[in-house]
């Protein structure tokens, strides 16, 4: 991250309450934090339209949202603990959200860190997801979302931890077995989390959506698998996006 991004002043957050909460309802945005999340963007953009500076945009957003939460939790002790540990993958069954900054950086990470016969793997398992995806609808998918994992989840682990998006990010439950249960019996009920987390990665990502469109980019929300599917269908993504191509679908 540049020397401009460093010193920008974080925005204040407001202090958790220290209830968890049970399902999750559409998180509001922070205004604070949605205009530094937007600022960045628009710095980074300020260096080059070249594809370095379209990389640096997502991981400067993950700094953002990472950050916020760290000081958020340091400042307000958390009453019950994150039960989440390494093999948890309920959550990992989700259609994910993203914007095209991330999506990019993904692919970016995949091309370099996958072999080729794990690219083609890849590859063969969105066209599955994809072709499930196409004969359901959002309501269907949702609740039979433990027949559709991500297709970057191998092995009960994601694939892409380092490269994963906001909404990945503040995924989180207070109840491990309460969360294998709701998958398991389609439940939308949703488990206990903390609100804060939902909050700092929904209004970042409202920034980084905002900060794109001001740039004339290629900006509205997108799924993750049609993504990847995009950005493996055709040449030089990262570049055409930087320079106002569309390129994702959508």
């Amino acid at each position: 991250m540049s020397k401009a991004h460093k010193k920008k002043k974080s925005p204040k957050t407001r202090r958790p309450k220290g209830a968890a909460r049970g399902s999750r309802p559409t998180a509001r945005v922070n205004p604070g934090i949605a205009a530094a999340a937007r600022d960045n963007v628009v710095s980074i953009i300020s260096q080059g339209r070249v594809p370095e500076r379209a990389l640096e945009i997502p991981l400067s957003a993950f700094f953002l949202a990472d950050h916020l939460t760290r000081r958020f939790e340091a400042e307000a002790e958390l009453p019950h603990p994150v039960t989440c540990q390494e093999g948890c993958d309920s959550c990992c069954y989700n259609q994910v959200e993203l914007t095209g900054p991330e999506a990019l950086l993904i692919g970016h990470h995949i091309a370099r860190q996958f072999s080729e016969a794990e690219q083609e793997l890849l590859l063969a398992h969105i066209a599955r997801i994809l072709e499930i995806l196409k004969a359901m609808g959002p309501a269907e998918s949702a609740a039979r979302r433990r027949e559709i994992p991500c297709p970057l989840l191998v092995n009960k682990t994601c694939s892409v931890y380092p490269a994963r998006p906001l909404v990945c990010r503040a995924m989180h439950g207070l109840d491990r077995e309460g969360c294998v249960r709701e998958l398991r019996t389609g439940s939308l009920a949703g488990s206990q989390y903390y609100a804060h987390r939902h909050e700092i990665a929904v209004s970042v990502s409202a920034g980084l959506r905002e900060g794109c469109k001001a740039a004339g980019l290629q900006s509205g929300p997108l799924n993750l698998t049609r993504a990847l599917h995009d950005f493996f269908t055709q040449e030089n993504a990262v570049e055409r996006w930087i320079n106002g191509e569309e390129v994702f679908g959508g």
